[in-house]
């Protein structure tokens, strides 16, 4: 994933069963103009429905997006997605590697550790991603994410993602701790006007800040 260095941007996350008609809307509305990358989550045996990324694939990559999948090396190999998002593990990212080659975006999610970041970044991941603990309160989660995202921006040079945002209020301080995507998918789809118009109010959050 190439950073464009013009400003955060949004790394969308699309749910894992995202019904053929929000993505047909969405992808009509114009909104990926918005989006730097995106992502289709895995289910939760770890793999991802495969018509649902085919169709995914169509609609990014007509717009210039590059698509990952979660977890599912082989899907993202078959289906002939942009790569994938893995867990922090060195022998996952070496598999991942070898079977996507040097050209695919592999990223790694690193929860909150520098020890795994730097070693992952090291041996070639695309981007980092940092993420809170699960259960952990929103508040202290989102604190702990702003500091290990200003460690990372004036210390090293591989992209980061904040992941799991959980507002645009949170994105914007993201942003500016030094984020250079900040992952987004719940927030969106959940939007009573509907994602089209979360996406917009997101990228001028970003804009603004």
């Amino acid at each position: 994933m190439v950073y464009s260095g013009t400003g955060c941007e949004i790394y969308l996350v699309f749910p894992p069963e995202i019904s053929h008609k929000t993505a047909v809307q969405f992808a009509e509305s114009g909104s990926l103009g918005n989006i730097a990358c995106a992502l289709l989550q895995s289910r939760r045996d770890g793999t991802v429905d495969r018509t649902h990324g085919e169709m995914l694939l169509r609609f990014a990559h007509a717009a210039n997006i590059p698509l990952l999948l979660e977890n599912d090396i082989s899907a993202a190999a078959d289906l002939g997605a942009d790569g994938v998002h893995i867990p922090a593990d060195e022998d996952l990212y070496t598999k991942a590697r070898n079977a996507l080659g040097d050209d695919a975006i592999v990223g790694v999610d690193c929860g909150l550790s520098r020890h795994a970041g730097l070693t992952l970044g090291e041996m070639g991941a695309d981007y980092v991603a940092f993420s809170g603990a699960p259960g952990q309160p929103q508040c202290a989660r989102n604190a702990g994410l702003v500091e290990i995202i200003r460690w990372w921006s004036q210390t090293v040079i591989v992209p980061c993602v904040a992941w799991d945002t959980s507002s645009g209020d949170a994105a914007r301080r993201l942003a500016g701790s030094g984020a250079d995507f900040v992952a987004m998918g719940a927030p969106i789809w959940s939007h009573p006007e509907g994602p089209a118009t979360a996406t917009a109010e997101l990228s001028a959050q970003l804009t603004d800040r």
